[in-house]
């Protein structure tokens, strides 16, 4: 018995670690940093992948268009 609870064990703790880590754009009015958990992303930020950079973030221009920013 203890050597079929310790194989689910061992099964159960490689599925966790093989799941993908959650992470989404964080988007507030006019500016969208990425964040290591997962968030409800806006239906503008879905399609953009996570950045180049850690420092990366997008921000929102004047007239309404989004660009990448990377200081």
């Amino acid at each position: 018995m203890k050597t079929i609870l310790a194989g689910l064990f061992v099964a159960a703790a490689f599925l966790f670690v093989n799941q993908p880590a959650k992470a989404d754009w964080l988007c507030s009015a006019n500016q969208c940093t990425w964040v290591t958990y997962d968030v409800v992303e806006p239906d503008y930020a879905v399609a953009w992948g996570p950045p180049v950079r850690p420092s990366c973030f997008w921000k929102q221009g004047v007239f309404g268009r989004w660009k990448l920013v990377c200081p």
